[in-house]
């Protein structure tokens, strides 16, 4: 929007009317508010204040804003104070001359300002209608009105004008008050409305930014207020009629979701590298970066960091944990103490926190409860106190994305001892307390100097496993009892352990097959397993990648990376004999199912299960990743050259048997072989790290050995041959040239 961003705010809190009784809150109401609209870096408005104007007054200011807007600017209107009804139900803002018996007269009729928005040539107009709809007075409470009234129903759909939109959001609904504050003691200060003061905090803070997009949308703030007044107090419900034909937005704010930022490819392939030592040269330059004044390289390097410090070795995942908490908020002062504080004091008390430590560590929100609140302002918490006349003791909370930090809070009642609660109350300048790490990645609350790098020995399992150096001070008594936090290291001993297991099932899964296809009786009538050569090749090379796949996964040494290249194209191999064997059965091939063909079939099915939870397992899933394609490395174009061939070959297997009576099982079971080996080479190929890449392309190409030299050992018992043997020697050439990927030096 290129128009002018105009605002007035109307506020009464006297009246020269003993039937209309004082409200605290509207004096305040017009300060703050007329603040936050004002502000450049937030609302931008052009605030006038017209505070206890007689109605007169109050009609001449409204009718100017709306007069002498354009049709570009916003316009936004905001009443605090009594609202009234009519005998015949028509509402009146109240001024300060109101007469309760001569309303007509006396007030701001609501009939005027609905002609002052329609007669507008602003296309964005904004009401805000801090006045409720009934008269009442409870014990401490002031409430906004002088008889029952419905505010929405005085600004009804349709009649606000045309335009991009007209709004109207009240501060309660038809048949509630709208409180004001929870006292009437003459003593305090009085605080804005609880509508008003929830708009202030909103637009002031920013945590109406509900999208953290850095704008304050009216649907954003509407749904901000909503929640905040009925926290505040659930008797109150306020209300919205909003006809907009886009988004209006009230406010800017500081706050921004900032998206992690991709790592270079180079630091990301160095993260992948099987050799321990290359990792952590990448977790130093983690390091580095997680201090970048770009809040968005941060943040990836963060993440980058906690998925080392959970799924890497003991030595890496340490270097990891230690660069997070080199990383975290620092406050200084680590507690805040107020002092004594009158009995009778009613002036807020003040304190300033100051924030320390990397960029993204200072990006703090911070939750505090009444009588305590805080705000964040650039590395500054101003924290607040409204006395109560007793003693206090609590704790703000300040996190950021690199951790939270728990600040003790306590006041003291003069003359009186010091509060019970949190414990005993610390100095001002007490030493900058780290904060402990939010959620999964918390680390214990260390005082003092941050735990620094340190070299590891060659074999991470013996002796110290290059745990970081760091003394932990002595805690107190009362933190014995909390459980300590997760350790990175056990997390990484944990994802070691996952690896274990699912190495040795799938050797076992290997051992199955083998008994089952060619010791164990295939048939239930068959007294012996009578192997075929053409099932001996398909027992031999399945064995041959489980083992290969269990022994790469139980290596806790090296990365996972191969045991997960090599569990999917195992596990499509295993997913193709089953299919083969349950069409056998089909075909009464063996008539019933023996302790072979379930043997077989129980091995198969372990392979399926190691390879979706290694695909599932986020440590293990994270340790391979897309990469570029090396199409000028020679050894690329022989594996697609050579997959093309076994493609052709396997093709001419499924129109050959098209033409026979083989069935159309068999034709479409030959089909899914050709669709698997294509989509195993095409996901391999741009497989990071190279490591993964070869393995992965090295089994599919086993694969492809398996189904074609058994079909030809099958074949040249019982017709021609189909020149299978082009497919067989496909395979082998796949295999050797997966070897051989990356070998050869590319340009830089």
């Amino acid at each position: 929007m290129t128009g002018r961003r105009r605002a007035l705010v109307v506020a009464t809190d006297t009246y020269d009317h003993a039937a209309l009784g004082q409200l605290r809150s509207a004096a305040a109401d017009a300060v703050a508010l007329s603040e936050v609209l004002g502000d450049p870096e937030v609302g931008g408005f052009e605030v006038d204040v017209v505070q206890n104007a007689a109605s007169h007054e109050v009609q001449a200011h409204i009718e100017d804003l709306f007069a002498d807007s354009g049709p570009d600017d916003l316009v936004l209107l905001h009443f605090s104070g009594h609202g009234l009804k009519s005998d015949s139900g028509e509402l009146f803002i109240a001024a300060r001359n109101t007469r309760p018996d001569r309303l007509a007269s006396s007030s701001v009729p609501a009939d005027f300002v609905q002609r002052c928005m329609r007669g507008s040539r602003a296309h964005s107009i904004v009401l805000f209608l801090d006045c409720c709809y009934g008269g009442a007075f409870g014990e401490g409470v002031a409430v906004r009105a002088a008889g029952p009234v419905n505010v929405m129903d005085a600004f009804p759909k349709g009649r606000l004008g045309g335009g991009r939109g007209r709004a109207v959001i009240s501060a309660s609904s038809a048949i509630e008050y709208a409180f004001e504050g929870t006292t009437l003691t003459a003593e305090h200060e009085a605080p804005p409305s609880v509508f008003t003061s929830a708009v202030v905090h909103g637009l002031r803070t920013g945590d109406a930014d509900r999208d953290e997009d850095g704008f304050v949308s009216l649907d954003e703030l509407y749904d901000y207020v909503f929640d905040r007044v009925r926290e505040a107090n659930p008797k109150q419900t306020p209300g919205r009629d909003i006809e907009m034909s886009g988004e209006i937005y009230v406010a800017r704010t500081r706050r921004r979701r900032v998206k992690a930022a991709p790592l270079p490819d180079a630091l990301a392939t160095a993260l992948r590298n099987p050799d321990p030592t290359y990792r952590r040269g990448a977790v130093l330059e983690l390091r580095d970066r997680l201090g970048h004044p770009d809040l968005a390289v941060a943040l990836g390097a963060l993440e980058a960091l906690r998925a080392v410090a959970a799924g890497d070795v003991r030595a890496v995942a340490d270097d990891a944990q230690a660069a997070i908490d080199a990383a975290r908020p620092v406050v200084t002062p680590a507690s805040v103490d107020l002092g004594d504080v009158d009995a009778d004091a009613s002036v807020d008390v003040e304190r300033t926190l100051t924030l320390g430590g990397v960029p993204l560590a200072r990006e703090v929100s911070v939750e505090a409860e009444p009588p305590l609140a805080a705000e964040v302002e650039g590395d500054e918490v101003v924290v607040t106190f409204s006395p109560t006349g007793r003693a206090f003791s609590g704790t703000l909370v300040l996190t950021a994305p690199t951790g939270a930090v728990t600040v003790p809070v306590t006041a003291r009642v003069a003359g009186t001892d010091a509060p019970t609660g949190s414990g005993a109350t610390p100095a001002d300048d007490a030493t900058p307390v780290p904060a402990a790490t939010a959620g999964e990645d918390a680390a214990p609350d260390l005082v003092g100097t941050p735990r620094r790098l340190v070299p590891v020995s060659a074999d991470p399992a013996a002796g110290t496993s290059g745990a970081v150096a760091a003394t932990e001070p002595a805690r107190p008594e009362s933190a014995a009892t909390e459980p300590p936090p997760p350790d990175p290291g056990r997390q990484a001993e944990q994802a070691a352990r996952v690896r274990g297991v699912l190495g040795w099932l799938a050797i076992v899964s290997g051992a199955l097959v083998l008994v089952g296809g060619m010791i164990a009786p295939w048939g239930a009538e068959d007294s012996t397993p009578n192997p075929s050569n053409d099932v001996v090749v398909q027992v031999v090379c399945y064995l041959a990648l489980a083992v290969a796949t269990g022994v790469a996964l139980l290596a806790r040494r090296s990365s996972p990376a191969i045991g997960v290249a090599l569990v999917v194209p195992t596990a499509t191999l295993a997913v193709i004999d089953a299919l083969r064997a349950i069409g056998l059965l089909r075909d009464n091939t063996p008539p019933a199912p023996g302790p072979g063909w379930w043997l077989s079939i129980l091995g198969q099915a372990c392979m399926v299960v190691v390879a979706a939870v290694t695909v599932l397992a986020g440590p293990l899933r994270s340790s391979v990743a897309r990469g570029g394609v090396g199409w000028t490395d020679p050894a690329t174009i022989i594996v697609l050259a050579a997959t093309a061939v076994g493609v052709l070959v396997i093709i001419e297997v499924a129109t050959y048997l098209s033409s026979t009576n083989a069935g159309a099982y068999w034709v479409a079971w030959v089909w899914v072989c050709i669709v698997a080996l294509v989509l195993l080479v095409a996901i391999g190929l741009p497989l990071d790290p190279v490591t993964a890449r070869r393995a992965w392309l090295a089994a599919s190409g086993v694969g492809l050995v398996s189904r074609t030299l058994a079909s030809y050992l099958y074949a040249v018992t019982h017709t021609d041959s189909l020149h299978l043997i082009f497919g067989v020697v496909a395979g082998v050439v796949i295999v050797v040239a997966a070897i051989m990927l990356g070998r050869r030096p590319q340009p830089a």
